[in-house]
């Protein structure tokens, strides 16, 4: 069986697609293309969805990187979100002196002025 883990096939699609769709949807907006002449007309044709064209379409532009026609990553980022060591440290050695969950994060917001958990 052969493996894809490097297979690179969705990723050409998603750029061959909408560099066509761009160039077309750039030919209706300055009135020169031969079939349609309103973007609706565009977007019924293509089968897409106008505001996610435009998200894909207005990133590209605004970067002019093709790689910013591909979904982002989505979904949450742990590295940003996780609190540093010493604080977690310290909610550690309060939860082993009994404290509860709404102690803990009272004493906190009180102590530190950038970690302020939620209960």
């Amino acid at each position: 069986m052969r493996i894809n883990t490097n297979d690179l096939t969705l990723k050409r699609n998603y750029l061959q697609t909408y560099r066509l769709l761009i160039k077309d949807y750039e030919l209706v907006k300055e009135g020169l293309h031969p079939k349609f002449r309103l973007a609706k007309e565009f977007y019924e044709a293509h089968h897409t969805d106008r505001r996610s064209f435009l998200k894909y379409y207005n990133r590209y532009k605004q970067s002019g990187n093709q790689e910013d026609l591909l979904p982002a990553r989505r979904g949450p980022k742990y590295r940003t979100r996780r609190p540093s060591l010493t604080d977690e440290a310290l909610v550690l050695e309060m939860r082993s002196r009994g404290n509860n969950k709404f102690e803990i994060a009272q004493e906190l917001k009180q102590k530190s002025n950038n970690f302020k958990p939620s209960p």
